[in-house]
């Protein structure tokens, strides 16, 4: 099985201020990560204290990105999730570095 990362790079609406960070790490098969990251797009958010009032989820290309546009109380996030599959490493291997 294959090591994945879902990265988020988000910030709000008119704000030029983006943030770009992990959200998980996990091994897993090409279509399983997929459907994964589909879920995480749908369901995650950016920041706790986020309330979200509406939710707008594109996909980009084949499946290995979403643009989502969360609608909060005050502000409005921009969103883009990607998924990405570890293809090289150094360093001493680890027997669990996945979250």
């Amino acid at each position: 099985m294959a090591h994945w990362v879902v990265i988020v790079q988000f910030g709000n609406d008119g704000v030029d201020d983006y943030v770009c960070e992990e959200v998980t790490r996990f091994e897993d098969t090409g279509d399983r990560a997929r459907a994964r990251l589909y879920e995480i797009a749908c369901t995650h958010l950016p920041r706790k204290a986020l309330r979200q009032q509406a939710r707008e989820v594109f996909r980009i290309g084949d499946g290995d990105a979403y643009y989502t546009r969360i609608k909060g109380r005050v502000s409005t996030f921009l969103v883009t999730y990607r998924l990405a599959e570890l293809v090289w490493s150094t360093g001493p291997e680890q027997k669990r570095p996945w979250r």
